[in-house]
């Protein structure tokens, strides 16, 4: 009986790990960048996180931030805790961390942190802007 039990909790582990709806979600939107040609705002997040927690408050909750978001990049919101493999893929190491990359999928850079919402705006306009090809974003933000 124990035997059983065991085998039937592994199979359950391997049946949630596996599920393709939820790994499907990012390359999806990867491909939705390429097609449409937009940069992607990866943004990885733990439910667990009270930094995550005030930057949906405070920066991504806003409505400006929101639909910019919307209109201008692939968004992506990335919660760790239900599809760990995609913040090991992108080697994040701590939450929150923004990613952003180009249509292609090249990361252009990795923001771990809370980010300001007013310094997440500068962020949104370097990478619109495709400042990433000419500087690096600390030297974006320092001529701001």
């Amino acid at each position: 009986m124990k035997h059983a039990i065991n085998t039937l909790l592994v199979l359950i582990a391997l049946f949630l790990c596996l599920q393709p709806a939820r790994a499907d979600h990012l390359s999806d939107n990867l491909k939705r960048a390429r097609a449409e040609n937009k940069e992607v705002v990866m943004y990885f997040y733990s439910q667990y996180c009270p930094y995550c927690d005030a930057m949906d408050q405070n920066v991504l909750g806003d409505a400006g931030v929101s639909a910019a978001l919307k209109k201008e990049f692939i968004y992506i919101r990335v919660d760790v805790d239900k599809v760990p493999g995609h913040g090991r893929k992108y080697q994040i190491r701590g939450y929150p961390t923004t990613v952003l990359t180009e249509s292609s999928g090249r990361v252009i850079v990795k923001i771990p942190g809370y980010i300001p919402k007013k310094d997440f705006w500068k962020v949104l306009t370097y990478l619109k802007g495709k400042h990433y090809k000419t500087m690096g974003l600390s030297d974006f933000l320092q001529s701001e």
